[in-house]
């Protein structure tokens, strides 16, 4: 992971005019919509980009959606609004607050499960020899979970940070549902409480079968350095957008100064 490429780019970024008001709201949205539609298409719904952005932006709903993928993409955008609220608080990580990540994500499709550590065993989809934490042990390990978080953030470099959050958390997977929502919900938050841009993992199969397949191997062979690359790779995708639409703004604000017939007063 190339850490001071990462740094540069966020330091590039913030270097820029701001968009205005109206534009923030406008691409903060799109990133929401983008984020609770390719986490949830993740997890298996059908929805696509344009029905969530339906359901997210007017309430409609589209003619032969599943129930289930409607009421999950209303659960993940009130998760993704409390990860973003907690981005802009100055408070440590607690059990407490990832329970309530993972019971607002799955609030409406699983209501009795939210939040609530499992009891029984649990591993990834056709890897039954290589199950996740027994289920005795999840409390501690969510302690020794909050404890390194706390004690590392101040340590690792933030997009390594998220990473190994997201890995340890995986790892561990305490919940019998939203456990990847949850993971990438404590992603975002570590990325965007330092002013690193939301991170999206789109779902068309390469890509999906791709974090899957890193994700599983840097578990299967306690190797975090190669998800804290995928990562990165994503974290620089989304501060080379960012920079571009900035760019952008900038050079349609100089044109606009610049091709006008009026006179000045």
């Amino acid at each position: 992971m190339e850490s001071k490429k990462l740094t540069d780019l966020l330091n590039k970024m913030n270097e820029y005019r701001p968009l205005d008001k109206d534009q923030v709201k406008a691409l903060e949205q799109d990133i929401r919509i983008d984020h609770v539609w390719s986490s949830n298409a993740i997890e298996g719904s059908t929805l696509n980009k344009y029905e969530t952005a339906s359901i997210l932006n007017k309430g409609m709903t589209v003619h032969g959606e599943a129930v289930k993928d409607v009421l999950a993409a209303i659960d993940l955008n009130e998760a993704y609004d409390y990860m973003i609220d907690l981005a802009g608080r100055d408070q440590s990580l607690t059990q407490g607050i990832i329970r309530d990540l993972n019971r607002l994500s799955i609030a409406k499709t699983h209501p009795d499960w939210a939040g609530v550590y499992r009891v029984v065993e649990a591993w990834p989809n056709g890897l039954e020899t290589e199950p996740y934490l027994a289920p005795f042990e999840i409390e501690a390990a969510m302690g020794d979970l909050v404890d390194w978080a706390n004690e590392n953030k101040d340590k690792l470099h933030p997009v390594q940070y998220a990473a190994d959050l997201h890995l340890k958390f995986v790892s561990i997977h305490p919940f019998r549902d939203g456990n990847g929502r949850t993971a990438r919900l404590l992603m975002n938050l570590a990325l965007t409480e330092v002013g690193y841009p939301v991170v999206n993992v789109f779902p068309d199969e390469k890509l999906r079968n791709r974090y899957m397949d890193v994700l599983a191997k840097a578990r299967r062979d306690n190797n975090a350095k190669i998800f804290e690359d995928l990562i990165a790779e994503y974290t620089e995708a989304a501060l080379t957008k960012r920079i571009k639409i900035l760019q952008l703004n900038e050079h349609n604000i100089e044109q606009a100064r610049k091709e006008t017939n009026l006179k000045n007063k």
